[in-house]
């Protein structure tokens, strides 16, 4: 169904951002897995309800959602469906109004990873590019893990140390005086950063960071009809994760709409041409070079007006995520001349006198002239 993330979540299409919010807040509650025990069918809930809020909390991600009812942005190209990614610190809701998770106050399991981040970058193509899609290469840096030390941040030959504070759990209890009596909370340990290990030793290539930044090469599928401003997902080509999944890579594309006259609205291509009063007149049929497209003959009939437009179906744009083109469309201007030679001006003074027309005296002209 096109629009499940609004079902999932509850909400209407007209939600506002704090709704939004408030709605995953408690979708997120209803059905995390420390509330249900590994129950199988409440955690494929709760991936859903993440899905939902990563998509409907990105303006972007929104808008492109409610246009072509795919999640993946671009309309599921260069990537795959399923998954999710979402900023929101659970720890954040679940603390605020249970003191420290569902365990009942109790240390919760350590991590000893490092979540793969999403990168987005921006890529220029050209007006034609974008028409006919294409394959290309691009390059962008990216985090890997540490070739030195396969990803523990340690010195070659030696290994991180047990926290001495946590004892390897990664957090500490807090215990708080409040009117309300002792409170007792769970954070993260502030001398290993969550890891539970300490390095004493650090890597000479990554200084402890566990992974390194590398310039990456990647050929892409650029589909025909792309549009300024849309996004190709492509998975797991973002920063390496560790004990974590990798991220993904988020292309945004930057995309003049017009070349040289020819304009690009959605799907549709526009232009104007300018012929000259005769043409109008009489009609011709009149071959034009448009810029991409190439040669186009028009058929202007005897008597058009300034102004007309001449539609050519299916000459547009292919629809990026359907077997379908807009059209193009150009608008015939009507050219009235500057400068005019005698015998032409004689000619349109014979126009004037069989149509009965006063206009300025030809010998006044003859001076302008």
């Amino acid at each position: 169904m096109a629009y499940e993330f609004y079902e999932i979540l509850e909400i209407s299409r007209e939600a506002s951002a704090d709704e939004i919010k408030k709605a995953y807040r408690k979708k997120a509650m209803e059905y995390h897995p420390d509330r249900h025990g590994g129950d199988k069918e409440k955690e494929k809930l709760f991936k859903e309800v993440n899905e939902a809020y990563s998509t409907l909390s990105d303006a972007q991600k929104k808008a492109h959602y409610d246009r072509f009812g795919s999640a993946d942005m671009g309309g599921g190209f260069g990537g795959g469906q399923g998954g999710f990614h979402t900023n929101m610190d659970f720890s954040d809701i679940f603390e605020s109004f249970f003191g420290g998770g569902f365990q009942g106050g109790g240390t919760r399991r350590r991590t000893n990873g490092v979540e793969g981040e999403d990168i987005e970058i921006r890529v220029k193509l050209d007006f034609a590019e974008a028409m006919t899609g294409l394959k290309k290469t691009i390059s962008y840096s990216r985090k890997v893990v540490c070739t030195e030390c396969t990803g523990t941040g340690a010195k070659k030959g030696t290994e991180p140390k047990e926290c001495s504070q946590c004892h390897g759990a990664g957090q500490v209890r807090r215990r708080t005086q409040t009117i309300f009596g002792i409170m007792e909370q769970t954070g993260i340990c502030d001398m290993c950063h969550g890891t539970g290990k300490i390095i004493a030793d650090k890597c000479t290539k990554c200084h402890g960071e566990r992974r390194e930044t590398l310039r990456t090469e990647k050929e892409i599928d650029i589909p025909a009809g792309i549009d300024d401003g849309m996004t190709i997902k492509v998975r797991g080509e973002g920063n390496d994760g560790i004990e974590s999944k990798t991220g993904d890579l988020y292309i945004t594309f930057n995309i003049p709409d017009s070349i040289d006259g020819l304009t690009r609205e959605d799907t549709n291509l526009y232009y104007t041409i300018e012929i000259d009063p005769v043409e109008a007149v009489l009609g011709v049929k009149k071959t034009v070079k448009l810029p991409v497209l190439g040669e186009r003959t028009l058929e202007i009939k005897a008597g058009m007006q300034h102004g007309e437009i001449l539609k050519f179906k299916g000459d547009g744009v292919k629809h990026i995520s359907k077997d379908q083109k807009g059209d193009l469309y150009i608008t015939v201007n009507i050219k009235v001349p500057t400068h005019l030679g005698k015998k032409e001006r004689e000619l349109y003074h014979e126009i004037a006198r069989e149509k009965k027309i006063e206009v300025a005296d030809e010998g006044f002209l003859s001076k302008i002239f």
